[in-house]
Order: structure tokens, then C-alpha cells, then sequence
């Protein structure tokens, strides 16, 4: 068989990948107004834009340290006739001054508190003190009034013979006389103490004076043989 050829098949334009240049191609044969319009479109959406050329800003230029200042002392002064500005600094100025009068009182009800509790913590020293001193003294002058009673009823037990009715009582036992003796004189050192205070509070005598009329009224029952035990001679009297 004869060989057969056959026609070579035309290749096709590769696709541009230009958008501008493929709307120029098609406007240039483009057979419809519609497909004209679309084209010139197209082309204006693909046109690119001229770039104009950017303004160069001016660098300011640097202030030196004396100029900086001026314009510091220039804005602090048409800042001060500001009147938001005035608002500002009164208020601000009336709080701080509030706050400082709190502060100030509270500082002087603070020293006066420590004030108060120093003095108060002095006054109740000076009491304790005055407590203390008064207390030595009552207890001095007790010791002192209740060793003359027991004197004076030493002298009362030597004339009567007190300390024989206290050994008979414990059948001639000398160590237990001895003890209840000196049990009733201490006894009747009080007694006696609490007698003569009690007359003072009637406000007529004087200690020494109610003392004396006491020791006298014992002594004239002991002149008379009333009784020889402490404890009868203090209910007599």
C-alpha cells in the first residue's frame, strides 16, 4: 500500500500571560460593540497607574539644649493662660491642700493620743507610787499601834496572872499556855485596833485620846478583879 500522509495539525498561540496585551489583541478584533466595551474596560482595569513620585518631607531640623528650653518656657506659657489648664491646677491645688490639712490633723490627734497615754500611764505610776508609800506607811503604823496594845496587855497579863489561868486550862502543859497565850494577845492587839478605829469614825477624839480612854477603861477592870481572860476583859469593855 502507498504510504498516506496526513496534514500537520496547526498549533495553537500559546496563551499570553500579559492581561494588557491580550485586551489590546482583542479590542483590535473585536467584531460586536458589546465585545469593544468589555475590551476597553478591561484594558483601563490593566493599565498601570502612573506612579507619582513621593514628596520628600523636610527633616526639622534638631534643637540645641538653650532652643529646646525657649520652646519649653514658650508652651509653659500658653499653657498657663489655658483655662482648661487653670481648672486643672486649682483643683489639684484645693486636694493637696485638704490633704495636708488631714494629714496635719491626723498627725496632731496622733500626738496628742500618745500624749494622753503618757500622761495617763504617769498618773497611774504616780498613784501606784502614792498607793505603795501609803500602804507602808498604814502598815508601819499599824505595826507600831499593835505593838503598844500588845505592851500594854503584857503588863495587864503580869498583874492579873493571866498565863496561869491558860496553865491550869491545859494542866500545866507550858508550850500549849504558851501558844494560846500568844494567840489571844495577837488576837486582842487587833481587837483592840479595830475598837479604837471604829471610835475614831465618830470624829470626836483623836487616836492617841480614844487609845487612852481604852487602856484606861481596861485598867480600872483590872483594878477591880472584873476578869483575868483577855477574851471576857475585851467583851466587858
Amino acid at each position: 500500500m502507498p504510504a498516506t500522509h496526513s496534514k500537520p495539525v496547526p498549533k495553537k498561540n500559546a496563551e499570553t500571560t500579559n492581561q494588557l496585551r491580550k485586551w489590546e489583541k482583542k479590542l483590535r478584533y473585536a467584531k460586536t460593540e458589546e465585545q469593544r466595551l468589555k475590551a476597553e474596560r478591561m484594558i483601563r482595569i490593566h493599565t498601570p497607574k502612573e506612579k507619582l513620585p513621593k514628596e520628600k518631607v523636610p527633616k526639622k531640623p534638631e534643637l540645641t539644649e538653650d532652643q529646646l528650653l525657649d520652646q519649653m518656657v514658650r508652651e509653659n506659657k500658653k499653657l498657663r493662660k489655658n483655662p482648661d489648664f487653670i481648672e486643672q491646677q486649682t483643683q489639684a491645688e484645693l486636694k493637696r491642700q485638704h490633704l495636708e490639712q488631714e494629714r496635719q490633723l491626723t498627725r496632731k490627734k496622733i500626738k496628742n493620743s500618745v500624749k494622753e497615754r503618757k500622761e495617763q500611764e504617769e498618773q497611774e505610776t504616780k498613784k501606784k507610787l502614792e498607793a505603795f508609800e501609803q500602804r507602808k506607811k498604814d502598815e508601819t503604823t499599824l505595826t507600831k499601834h499593835l505593838e503598844s496594845h500588845k505592851q500594854f496587855l503584857l503588863k495587864y497579863s503580869e498583874k492579873t496572872g493571866v498565863m496561869e489561868t491558860f496553865l491550869d486550862k491545859h494542866k500545866g502543859n507550858k508550850k500549849k499556855a504558851t501558844k494560846e497565850f500568844k494567840s489571844q494577845t495577837t488576837k486582842m492587839c487587833r481587837i483592840l485596833e479595830y475598837m479604837i478605829c471604829e471610835k475614831l469614825q465618830e470624829g470626836e477624839l483623836s487616836y492617841d485620846e480614844v487609845k487612852d480612854l481604852l487602856y484606861e477603861n481596861m485598867s480600872q477592870s483590872m483594878e477591880y478583879g472584873e476578869s483575868s481572860d483577855l477574851k471576857q476583859l475585851t467583851a466587858s469593855l
